[in-house]
């Protein structure tokens, strides 16, 4: 069954059973999507609509509204017919029921999408993305403005994006490869893994984890890269001008080319690349440095 919908230019609502609509926008536009159980796929068509196809375990609908800029999409829960004396919700039985979204938006179509159990992709955009779930895994390739990515139990991966970038993961992994601007990296029981980067700014932190970093080094930008139980290894280019400062309490520090250390306090160090107009700090409590110089 396809079914189109017309929305207004102030609010429109649809609840739809079977699930493959397809609603006009317009630039300017958000697409805001919440699911608690079941995976989120977005990708881009160059067509000024936004097409919702969404299937599962168990076919819930879902709702559609839109207010002013926001495109709002929502599953639908049924009550539990044994239950409408009482009348609550079966709670229970709706959070172990699946909905998965296939969505496809134009490429300019800001996506804020959010979920419980279930693993999320965005290919393709050019706004903002907002992505959060609590158990899944996150991979966005795209992405240009602000970039917030946030799981609790799960990788999340980020590629060939611009612009102002947070991402986060509590029992996970974090990936990021080929992206440009500000970077904000956390992770608590994961490894942080920072290639191809080029930012001005970037601040990467994990507890029990490793951080790798392999980027450029930005006149007068700022990089801070620590764990606590990990180690850390850094490539800069070749001609890098930094001030370079090493921290580590119960590890080493390694290099592969020469440097002049100055002692600023029991395990602590620094030393001048270039002129030393960017400031990189890396930090290690229980583990050791690996800083390389290449190409």
């Amino acid at each position: 069954m396809f079914t189109t919908i017309v929305v207004g230019a102030l609010s429109a609502f649809a609840v739809v059973q079977q699930a493959d609509t397809t609603i006009p926008v317009r630039e300017g536009m958000r697409l805001d999507l919440q699911n608690r159980s079941g995976e989120i796929h977005v990708t881009v068509w160059q067509r000024d609509a936004v097409r919702i196809i969404a299937g599962g375990s168990y076919e819930r609908g879902f709702s559609v509204e839109q207010r002013g800029s926001v495109l709002r999409v929502s599953v639908s829960y049924r009550r539990d017919r044994r239950r409408d004396d009482e009348r609550r919700w079966d709670r229970d039985e709706d959070w172990d029921r699946i909905e998965d979204f296939e969505v496809t938006v134009p490429p300019y179509m800001d996506v804020d999408l959010r979920g419980n159990y279930g693993d999320i992709t965005v290919v393709g955009t050019r706004g903002d993305v907002r992505v959060d779930t609590n158990e899944g895994e996150v991979d966005v390739r795209g992405g240009d403005g602000f970039i917030s990515l946030r799981s609790v139990e799960g990788t999340v991966q980020l590629e060939g994006a611009r612009g102002r970038v947070d991402v986060s993961s509590v029992d996970g992994d974090v990936e990021i490869r080929g992206v440009s601007g500000e970077i904000t990296v956390e992770s608590v029981d994961g490894d942080i893994d920072l290639t191809d980067i080029s930012a001005r700014s970037v601040m990467a932190t994990t507890v029990d984890g490793d951080v790798t970093f392999d980027g450029d080094i930005q006149e007068g930008g700022r990089y801070e890269l620590s764990t606590h139980d990990g180690d850390i290894r850094a490539r800069v280019p070749s001609g890098a001008d930094a001030t370079v400062t090493v921290s580590t309490y119960e590890g080493e520090f390694e290099t592969n080319f020469p440097i002049v250390l100055r002692k600023s306090g029991r395990r602590r160090f620094t030393f001048t690349l270039g002129d030393g107009s960017a400031t990189f700090d890396l930090e290690a409590f229980d583990g050791s440095i690996f800083l390389r110089r290449g190409a």
